[in-house]
């Protein structure tokens, strides 16, 4: 069900850009829009990433439109901009691009009218809110003292809920995942989610789980397929390209997922940046490009460097 472009653009190897200044000029001169994805490319765990901010503003300087596109729903679009620009991004709210944000978008298209059971941070029902959509309060149910077995009939399902919405849930719980279960048991309610980030770096050789965690749960236990708004459903920046804001051939994206942020660029025609910093690593494009499955293929990079300030002693811009 997630939309998906035609595709001009044919992939080739990941190469190591070349850092020296008229390589990076003349690459630069063949693109007009930078799509940034934030944690791994911009900063990581509430810092930012080594000169990310000054790469960030000279790109802008240089003339260059710029987009932050997150797969975070935690936090509402507003507050994402509020928080980079604490960081010193130049950023505008109009700039910021995501899963929260996208999810709503859907929801308002689809002209949904009923109340939404959240899986998922305040971000979500705040971007819901933004578009006239009601949630349900929040579930905090606590697991201590509570038997399934026994409560089970006890757990109230309000009559309302039409959609199951699921992003990242740091209390995520089996009382959450039960009611979730017991709404989606209904083919009438939808099950709508962010993304299926798994797991971000949170120290070296740490993980922690993110919103594609709760997505496969849920949908395994209600034996239901969600609708997937966030990276890489080219939905995320479907409205950008129809109203012409971007043009695919002059657009990089920026990130450091291959599955998420790559893939979007190969679905959307992108040119596609691999950064070192988060979840991908150079050898996870090279064991890509040795790969013989399709879906890896289209992860594959067109170029890679260890961090975006790599790129900052060779630009050139208005402020420096």
């Amino acid at each position: 069900m997630n939309l998906a472009l035609n595709r001009s653009v044919q992939k080739g190897g990941c190469q190591i850009l070349g850092l020296n200044r008229y390589g990076i000029q003349q690459w630069l001169k063949t693109i007009d829009t930078i799509i940034f994805d934030g944690d791994g490319v911009l900063w990581s765990h509430n810092k930012v990433l080594d000169n990310a901010a000054e790469t960030f503003n000279a790109l802008r300087a240089m003339g260059k439109k710029a987009f932050i596109c997150t797969n975070n729903s935690v936090t509402s679009v507003e507050g994402i901009c509020k928080y980079a620009q604490e960081m010193s991004f130049l950023v505008a709210k109009d700039e910021i691009l995501s899963s929260g944000q996208a999810l709503a978008k859907f929801m308002k298209e689809k002209k949904f009218n009923k109340k939404c059971y959240v899986v998922g941070g305040q971000g979500i029902v705040d971007e819901l809110k933004l578009v006239g959509i009601d949630s349900l309060p929040l579930d905090h149910s606590s697991l201590q003292g509570f038997s399934m077995p026994d409560h089970i009939h006890s757990i109230y399902l309000d009559p309302n809920v039409g959609a199951v919405v699921v992003g990242t849930d740091k209390d995520f719980n089996t009382i959450k995942l039960t009611k979730a279960c017991c709404y989606l048991k209904s083919r009438e309610v939808m099950f709508v989610a962010t993304n299926r980030d798994a797991a971000l770096p949170a120290a070296p050789g740490r993980l922690v789980p993110s919103a594609g965690v709760m997505v496969a749960a849920i949908q395994a236990a209600s034996q239901r397929m969600p609708f997937i708004c966030g990276k890489p459903n080219p939905y995320m920046c479907i409205d950008l390209m129809q109203k012409g804001v971007i043009q695919p051939e002059r657009t990089l994206i920026i990130g450091d997922t291959m599955s998420t942020d790559i893939l979007l660029g190969y679905k959307c025609g992108f040119q596609t940046l691999l950064v070192g910093t988060g979840v991908n690593s150079y050898q996870d494009a090279m064991e890509a490009q040795s790969s013989k499955a399709p879906l890896l293929y289209q992860q594959i990079p067109d170029f890679y460097v260890p961090k975006l300030a790599n790129l900052l002693p060779f630009l050139s811009s208005r402020n420096r």
